[in-house]
C-alpha cells in the first residue's frame, strides 16, 4: 500500500515535469517569435529542444502510470 507521502512526492514530481515541459515550449515559442521579428526565422528553429521535450513527456507518462498503479492498489 502506497503511503500518502509517497503519492504526494510523485504528484510533486509530475507537477515539476509538467512545468518543465511548459518552460521548454515557451522558450521555443519565444525563440521563434524573436527570430520572426528580426526576419531571421528558418524552419526548424527550436528543433534542438525536441528530444528534451520528448524525454520530459515520457517521464510524465511513467510517473502518471506509477501514480495510477499505486492509487489502484490503495483502493
Amino acid at each position: 500500500m502506497a503511503s500518502t507521502l509517497e503519492l504526494d512526492g510523485l504528484n510533486e514530481l509530475r507537477d515539476a515535469l509538467i512545468e518543465e515541459r511548459q518552460v521548454i515550449v515557451a522558450s521555443v515559442r519565444k525563440l521563434r517569435d524573436a527570430r520572426r521579428q528580426k526576419g531571421t526565422f528558418v524552419l526548424g528553429d527550436g528543433a534542438d529542444a525536441g528530444p528534451r521535450l520528448v524525454a520530459v513527456q515520457e517521464q510524465i507518462v511513467v510517473v502518471e502510470s506509477i501514480i495510477a498503479a499505486l492509487t489502484r492498489s490503495r483502493a
